[in-house]
């Protein structure tokens, strides 16, 4: 049943809610439902994200944020996306997803969104063909990884796919986002290092940084970062937020 289009009454949205999406209702998950919790959330504020990364990325916002948001292992575009909430406000998105039954069912979702643009490649430190490493969470897994990991890989099937790889830098310059865009989202099962080295901070600098945390690798991103002129906010659950300075 799709979700109803208007508010309950009380709940009122703010200035940037203006022009949402509230017809969009939610594509069916694995198990054909949302929990309550998921439900409520997306009836009013078309949040999907996992633990309310939406409300915390919100309110780091300034008024003249610049409204692109990027997002960096997109899975479906709906389930647990960081992007979604962003992209049913009309703002220009980048939505990258290597796997090909997930990337269909993204582009199924965004395909009538003119503001929204989903490319079938993944992301990391150096481009070229390389094996995605397949998920164990079903035919549209959301849990693929290029990462060779031994830990992460016993979370993963024997099967892999041949992916084109780029760096994010090309990717965003192919696409001429603007140097200074607003929100980057990484969720790359353990990649979020990689991905981050192949973007070169001196042509394109998101205002805000979302990433889902790999502990080993943790220690190194956040140098990166720091070294690249970046704060650490807050975090909600596995995911660093993080500020230009």
């Amino acid at each position: 049943m799709a979700p109803p289009t208007r508010l309950i009454k009380g709940i009122h949205r703010n200035k940037s809610d203006e022009g949402v999406d509230l017809d969009t209702a939610p594509p069916a998950s694995k198990t054909g439902r949302m929990n309550l919790r998921q439900f409520v959330k997306y009836w009013l504020w078309r949040d999907t994200t996992h633990q309310g990364e939406f409300a915390a990325l919100r309110r780091l916002m300034t008024p003249d944020f610049p409204r692109v948001v990027v997002d960096v292992g997109a899975n479906d575009g709906f389930y647990g996306s960081n992007s979604f909430p962003f992209v049913v406000r009309g703002w220009r998105a980048i939505l990258v997803e290597p796997h090909p039954k997930v990337f269909a069912k993204l582009q199924k979702l965004h395909h009538a969104r003119p503001n929204a643009t989903c490319l079938n490649l993944a992301c990391a430190e150096k481009s070229g063909a390389f094996p995605l490493y397949v998920g164990n969470d079903g035919e549209a897994p959301s849990t693929s990884t290029l990462s060779v990991d031994p830990e992460l890989l016993k979370l993963r099937t024997k099967g892999t796919i041949m992916v084109q790889v780029e760096r994010l830098t090309d990717v965003l310059a192919t696409q001429q986002i603007q140097p200074d865009f607003g929100l980057l989202t990484v969720d790359v099962e353990g990649m979020d290092l990689e991905v981050l080295q192949g973007l070169d901070f001196s042509r394109h600098r998101p205002r805000m940084i979302i990433t889902e945390d790999y502990p080993p690798k943790f220690p190194a991103k956040s140098e990166l970062l720091k070294k690249n002129g970046y704060q650490f906010r807050t975090q909600v659950s596995v995911n660093s937020i993080w500020t230009a300075s």
